[in-house]
């Protein structure tokens, strides 16, 4: 599985990291989820990809999403929804006995693999992505809801896989 964001020429542009000028050690988590590293998301395993096609997802909201998706695979939850600031779509992540499936409301197409396969892509993913922006905009190290994002994928990616009952 691979997750993966692209900053989009035209909508990247307009994110309030660009256009702002403010600090971004204090940008609360909410913000930097709606306004901030616009671009595109790409979500794949084997031949299909199930990643939006409209190309404005803010950054920290796909990360935090797959965050939560993690958390919730990791803790053998049923089902978890992943919904997008900029419309009513979904992804309908849905975890059975270390399997997962996911179903975005915009495409006829399901995404399955394992529960690891995916927290290890959502590893990577957040980890690249982390990496990434802070080389381009340092003082994001300083900021407590990257901290906590980052330490928050660090815990449930160490965390042994709770199995479900057959």
């Amino acid at each position: 599985m691979k997750i993966s964001f692209s900053p989009s020429p035209v909508y990247s542009p307009h994110g309030r990291e660009r256009t702002q000028g403010e600090d971004l050690t204090s940008v609360s988590e909410n913000d930097l989820r709606w306004y901030y590293f616009l671009g595109q998301l790409s979500i794949s395993h084997t031949d299909v990809e199930i990643g939006p096609s409209w190309g404005w997802i803010p950054l920290f909201d796909a990360m935090c999403s797959v965050r939560n998706a993690m958390r919730s695979a990791r803790e053998g939850s049923g089902v978890w929804k992943v919904d997008f600031t900029e419309n009513a779509e979904l992804i309908t992540f849905e975890f059975d006995r270390g399997s997962l499936r996911a179903t975005p409301t915009y495409l006829e197409t399901t995404l399955q693999c394992s529960v690891d396969e995916f927290v290890d892509a959502g590893t990577r993913f957040i980890a690249g992505e982390l990496q990434r922006v802070m080389l381009e905009y340092p003082a994001l190290a300083g900021n407590q809801a990257v901290r906590a994002l980052a330490q928050a994928v660090r815990r449930i990616a160490s965390a042994p896989r709770i199995r479900r009952r057959q």
